[in-house]
């Protein structure tokens, strides 16, 4: 038997390791060049993966909440969210484009900071299937 944590306890240990490894790639990125640029550029794309993270975590639980205690329906919802979900995109495309245009922020560092969120996740699926092969081979 699979055993999967889905509760709030995962998603705020999902948020404090993301933080942590964006800083170890800050860090990285910081010790490899020698520039504070690339630090700052790590750090700004991370930010915005982890607010685009924390907004989307909202709204689907916003979602759930709704159309559980029967506030909406599911079509409803889901427009709701679409609709959300579609301005967020919009508004990171922006923020994106001004800061790279405005050469505030380097693309490379700025994409690996986007990518901790993916990392992350990546490394959570591996540890629960690594913790999952264990608990069935200790079980026989």
């Amino acid at each position: 038997m699979l055993k999967i944590e889905t509760n709030e306890a995962f998603i705020s240990r999902f948020k404090y390791f993301s933080l942590g490894l964006l800083l170890f790639i800050a860090l990285i990125f910081y010790l490899a060049t020698g520039r504070w640029e690339q630090f700052l550029s790590v750090l700004v794309g991370g930010a915005i993966a982890l607010l685009n993270f924390q907004s989307l975590h909202q709204d689907v639980k916003a979602v759930a909440e709704s159309v559980a205690s029967g506030l909406q329906t599911a079509q409803r919802a889901t427009r709701v969210y679409l609709f959300k979900y579609y301005l967020r995109l919009i508004a990171t495309a922006i923020v994106l484009y001004f800061v790279i245009k405005v050469q505030i922020i380097k693309p490379l560092p700025l994409l690996a900071g986007i990518s901790v969120i993916l990392l992350n996740i990546l490394l959570c699926f591996f540890r629960e299937i690594g913790r999952n092969f264990w608990l069935k081979f200790k079980e026989g």
